[in-house]
């Protein structure tokens, strides 16, 4: 017989949570940040426009969140690994075309839709999903470890990509996106496992007669439960009624919100905050290193977020977007390298804890249940609505010759996000969804039922 503490040794989760946080890394962050990175270039060898930097980079965020929910649908008929894999193949493929392109539309094709079709299957919803399958007591922790992988590759891709334009160019960064991407696959393919059940296990790695959770394990058995309180469904799986209970609460909608006020400034950024800070005189080598911080400091803001284990994390969501909000005001002026470095850090500190804050706040509020269909709508509408703010940036750049108005909205955005998660409460779940369970955070912030 097995013993309880070789269960725990043997616990596939934590290998999990590394591999997450590889293939989420690797498999968004040379491609989110690729295109802002590449825009100077792109647009003296193509002759391109900054409204059609936007426009691609937009139309990018805009197609995976739109396949988001195939992705959902995808994940929960064919797991992870099958999903995470095909994502990279398709996203490989249109890079390659970017590589190769000599039009802006072959960019919109290999880039924002083809690519962009990849990515929405392999990276954010895959990503989310992990932790919310292998873990219940450490979800913010290993969500926080997972999304932090962008984070890292983020702070290392930008300055890196600088050095291939200096020594080579544009064409042969995205081919290096091309190898990156055919990686992610193989690693998915060998290493990644959809659930603890698959493998005999539970979540956080209990033992078999755990009293918290005391559905039996066996090799080959699905007693992992995608409901929360209930024994009766495989991870992934939604009851009946679920997803429509989610979207109809006021917390969806708020926290969506939320997130909007989030992503939005940070895709603003990372599309045109290159070519802002070269309106403010700084080189191009100059304005990707002072980026890559702002990737790199987001990494410690997603560990931050962390703390949504020990406190409400919707308190944790709103206070990052006050400090995001004062930052993007600063950014406006940001002249001088002793108030850009400072500047571009705190926003991606604040964007990061906003980041891992947003996934724990929905794993709150809905649990297994509606999680995986809920945020895959979520990101849906994030990508349409985030798919505007490149685009109207680009546009007011071209007209004004400046991003200040566009920088001082977004932070009142943040604001407004703010006031209202900080408010918020988690919604009475039906009993087809169920409660808590013991491990999840119920303190300050939340109602005790909930």
């Amino acid at each position: 017989m097995t013993r309880p503490s070789e269960t725990r040794r043997k616990f596939y989760g934590w290998p999990m949570v590394g591999i997450g946080f590889l293939t989420y890394g690797l498999g968004i962050a040379p491609a989110y940040y690729g295109l802002g990175i590449f825009a100077s270039s792109l647009i003296a060898d193509l002759e391109l426009t900054r409204q059609q930097i936007g426009q691609m980079f937009g139309a990018f965020t805009f197609t995976y969140g739109l396949v988001s929910p195939v992705a959902a649908a995808v994940i929960r008929r064919w797991g992870i690994r099958a999903t995470v894999t095909a994502g990279a193949l398709c996203a490989a493929s249109g890079f390659w075309v970017v590589s190769q392109a000599s039009s802006a539309t072959e960019i919109y094709l290999g880039y924002s839709l083809v690519g962009g079709i990849g990515i929405g299957f392999s990276t954010l919803l895959p990503a989310q999903a992990m932790p919310v399958f292998w873990f219940r007591r450490y979800r913010a922790r290993a969500t926080a470890i997972i999304l932090s992988g962008a984070g890292v590759v983020g702070f290392l891709w930008p300055p890196a990509a600088g050095l291939v334009l200096e020594a080579w160019d544009w064409r042969v960064g995205w081919q290096i996106v091309t190898g990156i991407s055919l990686l992610v696959a193989a690693i998915a393919v060998l290493f990644i496992r959809n659930q603890p059940s698959d493998i005999g296990q539970r979540r956080d790695g209990l033992p078999p007669q755990d009293p918290d959770d005391p559905t039996p394990v066996g090799p080959g058995r699905r007693a992992e439960s995608s409901l929360v309180g209930s024994g009766a469904e495989a991870a992934g799986e939604m009851p009946k009624g679920a997803l429509m209970w989610a979207l109809r609460t006021p917390q969806f909608w708020i926290a969506t919100f939320a997130t909007a006020a989030n992503t939005v400034p940070w895709r603003v950024v990372s599309a045109h905050g290159g070519l802002h800070l070269e309106d403010l005189g700084f080189t191009t080598l100059a304005a990707s290193t002072i980026l890559g911080v702002r990737v790199g400091a987001s990494l410690f803001g997603r560990l931050t977020g962390s703390l949504g284990d020990f406190m409400s994390p919707m308190r944790v969501l709103a206070l990052a977007l006050l400090v995001n909000a004062v930052a993007l005001w600063v950014f406006v002026s940001a002249s001088s390298a002793a108030v850009a470095y400072p500047c571009v850090f705190a926003i991606g500190v604040a964007y990061g804890t906003a980041y891992t804050s947003e996934v724990v706040v929905f794993g709150l509020f809905f649990g297994r249940a509606a999680f995986v269909g809920a945020t895959g709508i979520r990101i849906g509408l994030i990508g349409v609505i985030g798919a505007l703010g490149p685009i109207l940036a680009g546009a007011a750049a071209d007209r004004t010759g400046s991003y200040a108005g566009t920088l001082w909205t977004l932070g009142g955005l943040a604001v407004l996000g703010a006031a209202s998660i900080w408010f918020c409460r988690p919604p009475d779940r039906p009993a087809f969804v169920g409660q808590p369970q013991a491990g999840e955070y119920t303190g300050p912030g939340t109602t005790e039922e909930n």
